[in-house]
C-alpha cells in the first residue's frame, strides 16, 4: 500500500515539473523574442524527456591525469561548504 502512495505522489510531481520546464522554456523563448523548445514533439512537449536522457545517457569525464580521490573530494568539499555558509 506504501508503494502505491508512493507512486501517486512521485509521478505527478515529476509530470508537473516537466511541464512546468517546459512552461518556463516556452515563456523565456517568448521574452527572447524566438520560438522555444519545439524541435522534439509536437509543440515541444517531449523535450523535457529528451533533456532528460541526455543528462542520464552524458558520460562523465575524468582527467587522465588528476588523482582520483581530488577528483572526487574536492567538490564534495566546496558543495559541503556552500551548504553550511
Amino acid at each position: 500500500m506504501t508503494t502505491i502512495n508512493l507512486l501517486l505522489l512521485i509521478i505527478p510531481t515529476l509530470a508537473a515539473m516537466a511541464f512546468l520546464t517546459l512552461v518556463e522554456r516556452k515563456l523565456l523563448g517568448y521574452i527572447q523574442l524566438r520560438k522555444g523548445p519545439n524541435v522534439v514533439g509536437p509543440y515541444g512537449l517531449l523535450q523535457p524527456f529528451a533533456d532528460a536522457i541526455k543528462l542520464f545517457t552524458k558520460e562523465p569525464l575524468k582527467p587522465s591525469t588528476s588523482t582520483t580521490t581530488l577528483y572526487i573530494t574536492t567538490p564534495a568539499l566546496a558543495f559541503s561548504i556552500a551548504l553550511l555558509l
